[in-house]
């Protein structure tokens, strides 16, 4: 989180063990591993892991997340303070994010998050009640423009109750009074529920075949599909000292280009050029037949079709 108080204090690695070790959660972990070519590919969401098992996410679940993912811990710490979405301390069991942006400040968003603070007696910077039930922070764009002024409610969306729900009807915005009542259904939560229910917000644990060459993945590399581009447009005409010019045209792609020339009633390779190379000289009689075959790192194209030497010019 972006805002700054006192120094919160940090759970040592035997208070959190317990509850990042299950089996359930290390299951998560390895499969989300699994489906990347390298372990650290898999940091965002195991911090993510991590901070839905706590709560928040301390050090030490930095820590524990950085070596999963075979990271430094600074490098693990630099990232989730990237993301704002990753909480470096306990909140309220309602975090209520109220979006500042350009779109929800012009539809109100400054008066809502003054009535806010003034309702819940707290800082919009990241205040916590009293009680434990709120936090309050006030955040940049939250992606529900077409809502503004929205906030956002631990992870749902919100601009007012409906049926007895949160809800955001569409173009319905966020005032005082939906606030009220937005804060009057939490605390009635609060009084049916003991604790929220848990919420697996990666979409709960599914097996894949894996990223091939990870660990435990049985994927393979999948073949090239695409056959390898010929060459196309292949010309000769003369120079003119009379040499015959052979041009053609090749896919960007194109690595090596193979020039074959007919000797009887084979194609033999004369020449490898550069995929780059554009024309080839040769000194040759009319009627000569030439084709190009193109090369790319899956293999080689089919030869092009045949183009003949023409007479030499003022013949």
């Amino acid at each position: 989180m972006s805002h700054c108080h006192t120094p919160v204090v940090q759970p040592g690695a035997s208070d959190l063990l317990p509850k990042l070790e299950t089996p359930e959660l290390l299951a998560r972990v390895e499969e989300l591993i699994r489906r990347y070519p390298v372990p650290r590919s898999a940091l965002l969401p195991v911090l993510w892991l991590a901070q839905e098992a706590l709560g928040w996410l301390p050090q030490e679940a930095i820590k524990w997340a950085a070596q999963k993912c075979q990271v430094s811990p600074v490098h693990a710490y630099g990232v989730s303070t990237f993301y704002t979405m990753y909480k470096k301390e306990p909140t309220g069991r309602f975090f209520v994010q109220i979006c500042q942006n350009v779109a929800c400040h012009i539809l109100g968003a400054e008066p809502v998050i003054a009535h806010a603070e003034k309702v819940l007696g707290i800082s919009s910077d990241g205040g916590t009640t009293s009680d434990n039930l709120f936090t309050l922070l006030r955040v940049e764009c939250l992606g529900a423009c077409g809502n503004g002024p929205v906030l956002q409610i631990n992870d749902d969306f919100a601009t007012d109750i409906v049926d007895g729900k949160l809800a955001m009807p569409v173009g319905v915005g966020l005032n005082a009074e939906r606030f009220d009542r937005i804060v009057a259904w939490c605390r009635d939560r609060a009084k049916s529920l003991s604790k929220e229910p848990n919420r697996d917000s990666l979409g709960g644990l599914f097996h894949t075949a894996g990223h091939p060459g990870a660990t435990g993945a049985t994927n393979q590399v999948q073949k090239a599909y695409s056959p390898v581009p010929p060459a196309l447009g292949v010309a000769a005409s003369r120079t003119d000292d009379g040499k015959v010019k052979l041009t053609w045209r090749v896919a960007p792609e194109v690595t090596a280009l193979h020039i074959e020339k007919k000797s009887g009633e084979e194609f033999t390779v004369v020449a490898s050029l550069s995929g780059k190379d554009k024309e080839w000289l040769d000194e040759a009689p009319q009627g000569t037949e030439y084709r190009v075959v193109t090369e790319t790192v899956l293999g080689r194209a089919k030869a092009s079709s045949p183009a003949t030497a023409p007479a030499a010019k003022g013949a």
